[in-house]
């Protein structure tokens, strides 16, 4: 729970390797990519950091991150994509797993956008600390955002017009029960059936707002005005069962 671990079977060599345009977007086409992505959290626990992209697959608010590369842990990719796009070199140990998702797009920023793309994607937190808030962060790559902004994520959450993509309100409802699950933890070291008790009662509370009760969720994006509105499932199941 809370983690992605790597399984390493004999020696493996990483290799780099540049794909010519043409050439990765038909690896696109064939293949399901992993991705790395960051939730910034402010020191105290109550904001994240989030991106307005201009690209596609996500030209939205978004998370910090991007690919991984063949051999990376989770953690290593997303260390090294945070130190890309904010140029926060973080240690990284303090890198937790949050969530895995499975995430599929309909366009995407390579010829022929329109086939879109399909990604396997950890989300990860990392804390910044007060001094790091203070410094602030530098500005994303003008090329790719349109800004970065913090956002309170409590109100991300509370939010009434669905402005914000479902998979990062999933993935800060799984922020919320990994941090209920750390202080059930810590409970357990005081040796108070009482506080173990409370802790463990909103511990199951909170694994029950992150719990996804769809396999799939489909949403498209609303930009006259500014919303995700969900999308029926059962058309696209039955046509890819007559495909079948």
């Amino acid at each position: 729970m809370f983690e992605t671990p790597q399984f390493v079977t004999g020696h493996f060599t990483p290799r780099k390797v540049f794909l010519p345009d043409r050439e990765y977007g038909l690896a696109l086409d064939a293949l399901v990519k992993g991705c790395s992505d960051v939730l910034v959290v402010s020191s105290d626990g109550t904001r994240v950091l989030l991106g307005r992209r201009k690209v596609e697959p996500q030209p939205d608010w978004w998370f910090i991150g991007g690919r991984s590369r063949p051999g990376d842990t989770t953690i290593a990719a997303a260390q090294r994509n945070v130190h890309r796009e904010l140029g926060l070199l973080l240690d990284e140990s303090r890198y937790q797993v949050v969530a895995n998702y499975s995430m599929v797009w309909s366009y995407r920023q390579q010829a022929p956008t329109e086939h879109g793309t399909a990604d396997l994607s950890t989300i990860h937190t990392v804390y910044l600390t007060p001094q790091e808030e203070q410094d602030g962060v530098p500005a994303l790559d003008p090329n790719e955002y349109h800004e970065s902004q913090w956002w309170n994520i409590e109100e991300i959450l509370s939010d009434p017009n669905d402005r914000f993509h479902p998979c990062l309100l999933s993935s800060l409802r799984s922020l919320q029960a990994k941090t209920a699950f750390q202080a059930l933890e810590q409970a357990t070291d005081t040796n108070n059936d009482d506080e173990i008790l409370k802790r463990a009662l909103y511990f199951v509370e909170a694994m029950k707002q992150a719990k996804s009760t769809e396999s799939s969720i489909k949403v498209i994006f609303d930009e006259t005005a500014l919303k995700y509105v969900r999308q029926d499932t059962t058309s696209d199941e039955q046509d890819e069962k007559k495909m079948n």
